[in-house]
């Protein structure tokens, strides 16, 4: 980024950058007008594309069961992406899941869903 912006200011300040010298006002212009393009779509194609690896799995019902175990289970069946929220007010983030409890679960116990899906574990701290 340095380098195209010493290449702009030496292109207004003229030749060398000397104090005085005249700037080429094409110059100047050409660095000023150059075409833009559109910004790209926020997506990227690896996420509108399925995993060539992906499979469709049975989420298995994870409501009652520690954070951790509930997450290696997953993981295990072939999950890449699991999420944790928390319903708690006092602990708005899960850290540590083998100190939290599964209260809910974004997927459907038994639903199938490919494994490069996202799946979101609701979980309490509290009881």
């Amino acid at each position: 980024m340095l380098c195209c912006v010493s290449g702009v200011i030496g292109a207004i300040a003229g030749d060398e950058g000397e104090p005085g010298a005249q700037a080429d006002p094409t110059a100047a212009a050409s660095a000023t007008d150059a075409p833009t393009t559109p910004a790209a779509p926020a997506t990227t194609a690896a996420e509108s594309q399925p995993s060539p690896t992906a499979i469709e799995v049975a989420v298995p019902d994870l409501v009652g069961e520690n954070a951790q175990i509930a997450y290696e289970k997953l993981t295990e069946l072939g999950f890449t992406k699991v999420k944790f929220g928390s319903q708690d007010a006092d602990d708005q983030i899960v850290l540590y899941p083998p100190n939290w409890t599964v209260t809910k679960q974004s997927t459907e116990a038994g639903a199938k869903l490919r494994t490069d899906r996202t799946i979101v574990l609701t979980c309490t701290k509290e009881g």
